[in-house]
Parts: structure tokens; C-alpha cells; sequence
């Protein structure tokens, strides 16, 4: 720390795997460095002389946890989502959010969502989790779990960003057509573009890659699905208000989707058992749900937690 600052005493919420990297550079930086947990901050009415909070996903960081950090300066979140962050919030206050999103370079090194992404595509086209459970109950039947290959499967892919691109790279190793729809990238390396509704009639498989804004909320609705090629698989590693889980479990039941694979929920501060899409994989139906987990990784998580600890310390 510069000659003159005051000492800044950082309180990690979620400190579980937390990077020992970002504790040294903290440390050996002049900053003091304490794990702390959301049920301390939950019983705990003020945390005076916190200058420094970090968080992940678990919580929704909102007017009541910031009105417990008085002299709150920062807060981090090494994600590139803003959903859990109440951003007027944090604005008001006059702290400081330090998150991924603004640097799409250093972005561009991180593989884990698309990787992810893949996994559950997989997953879903050859019915993985499925099989996997009827083995372990004590059944051998190989017919019971028939897949589709990927080989000259068209992928739609929705968004065109770091993650799109990624998914694209795949696809194309595994022999795929690769379709994508993005207004904000006109040519991409992998894939051809096209309008929203094309790629909604012409896709085998459909991924989505987009931040979640107002104008992208409910961006796949009744009136997409309807244009959607039936029995289409649905994958969705962005935010689960991308989708209307109601419209999209409603095409599953009827047989106009084949299957959906998520990491996300719309609701995922709630009781899950409430969302859609986790009552019609209770159902019994062809529904993969992961934990929001897609850049959960060792490596990703300890290279961000390291790059947001250098955005301020310099």
C-alpha cells in the first residue's frame, strides 16, 4: 500500500476454496485478509472498519447486507454476472463493484463455462446422467438410453461472445454445422450468421450465451419456441431468466422440446423446488440441472479471485 493509506481490511463472505494465491498477494500488500461466512453477517448487526467485501453467488448482495458494512469501499465478485449485486445499491453508496465483466481480454483466457457448456450438451444427447443412474440402481440396458451423435447436428448458438466462441471452436472438432445469431458480431471465425428466427427453425441443438440485461430477459419465450424445430435439445449456461421457464418446461411436457440441460435457475436465491424447471426434472423428464457451476473450476476461480485482488492493489 501506497505511503499515507490506511490499513483496508477485506471480509471474504465465501471464503471456501478461496485462492491462498489472493490471500498472499493481500497480505504481503498490507491488507488484512479475514474469512468470514454469510450466517456471521446474517447475526452480526455491523461490521465497522470493513473497507473490503468479496463475495460469489450465494447470496444477493442488497441494501440490507451493504447497510451492515458501514465503511464498505469495495465490493468484489470475481463473475462476470451482475444478478446477486444490487448495482443502485452499490452505486448510492458511493463503493466501488470490482468484477470480470468489464475485461473481456482476460476473459477470453477462461475456458470453464464453455467446457461446461459441452459437457452438458453431451450429457443430454447421450442421455449420460440417465444411464449412469440406471447402472447404479442394478440395471444393464443399453437400449433403453439410445443417443444422438453431434457429427452434422446444426448448432444454434445465441450469442457470440467469449463463451459463443468457445462453444463454436467445439462444435466444430466434433463435425458440427454452426449457425449463430448475435447483433453485435457480424463474422465470426467458427460459424455463419443469421437472424434469430432462422436459427430458431433450422437448429438440431440450441445454446445460449447472453448477459442478462432488461432487453434480454424472457428472450426465449412462447413465440420463439413455437418457431423452434421440433424435438430440439435446449442448453443454457447464462442466467436462467434468459428463458420463460414456464414456456420452456410447457414444450417439454408436450414433446415439442427433447430435452433441456441448465446451470441456471430463475430463481436461484429462493427455494428451487419452485422453479419450473426443477419440478419437470422431478417429473421424470429429460431435464439435466447443474448448481451454477459452469466456471466453478479450481483453476478459473483462483486465476479470477488473483486478477480481482491486482485490480486493486495494482
Amino acid at each position: 500500500m501506497g505511503r499515507g493509506q490506511i490499513k483496508m481490511n477485506i471480509y471474504n463472505a465465501e471464503p471456501y476454496g478461496y485462492s491462498p494465491g489472493a490471500i498472499k498477494l493481500w497480505e504481503s500488500n498490507g491488507y488484512s485478509y479475514r474469512a468470514g461466512s454469510w450466517e456471521e453477517i446474517e447475526k452480526t448487526d455491523s461490521f465497522p472498519g470493513v473497507h473490503i467485501l468479496i463475495v460469489r453467488l450465494q447470496k444477493k448482495v442488497n441494501e440490507e447486507i451493504l447497510s451492515r458494512f458501514p465503511d464498505l469501499r469495495y465490493v468484489i465478485s470475481a463473475t462476470t454476472g451482475h444478478d446477486h449485486l444490487d448495482i443502485p445499491e452499490i452505486e448510492k453508496r458511493n463503493v466501488k463493484l470490482i468484477s470480470l465483466r468489464p475485461h473481456p481480454e482476460f476473459l477470453e483466457t477462461i475456458p470453464s463455462t464453455a467446457e461446461h457448456t459441452w459437457g452438458l450438451l453431451l450429457s443430454l444427447m447421450r442421455n449420460i446422467p440417465a444411464a449412469c443412474n440406471d447402472v447404479i440402481n442394478g440395471n444393464w440396458n443399453r437400449d433403453a438410453f439410445r443417443g444422438y451423435e453431434l457429427k452434422n447436428k446444426t448448432i444454434g448458438i445465441i450469442g457470440m461472445g467469449r463463451t459463443g466462441k468457445k462453444v463454436a471452436r467445439y462444435a466444430s472438432a466434433f463435425g458440427m454445422r454452426i449457425i449463430y445469431s448475435d447483433p453485435n458480431v457480424s463474422q465470426a471465425e467458427n460459424g455463419t450468421r443469421v437472424a434469430l428466427e432462422k436459427l430458431l427453425s433450422d437448429s438440431d441443438i440450441i445454446t445460449l450465451h447472453v448477459h442478462l440485461t432488461p432487453e434480454t430477459v424472457h428472450l426465449i419465450a412462447e413465440r420463439e419456441i413455437v418457431a423452434m424445430k421440433k424435438n430440439v435439445f435446449l442448453v443454457n449456461t447464462s442466467r436462467g431468466k434468459i428463458w420463460d421457464e414456464n414456456a420452456i418446461t410447457t414444450a417439454l411436457r408436450n414433446g415439442n422440446i427433447s430435452g433441456i440441460a441448465t446451470d441456471v435457475l430463475s430463481d436461484e436465491f429462493g427455494k428451487i423446488e419452485n422453479t419450473p424447471i426443477w419440478k419437470c426434472a422431478k417429473d421424470g423428464h429429460n431435464v439435466i440441472i447443474t448448481p451454477h457451476i459452469g466456471g466453478a473450476t479450481w483453476d478459473a476461480m483462483h486465476t479470477c479471485e488473483e486478477f480481482c485482488c491486482k485490480l486493486i492493489i495494482g
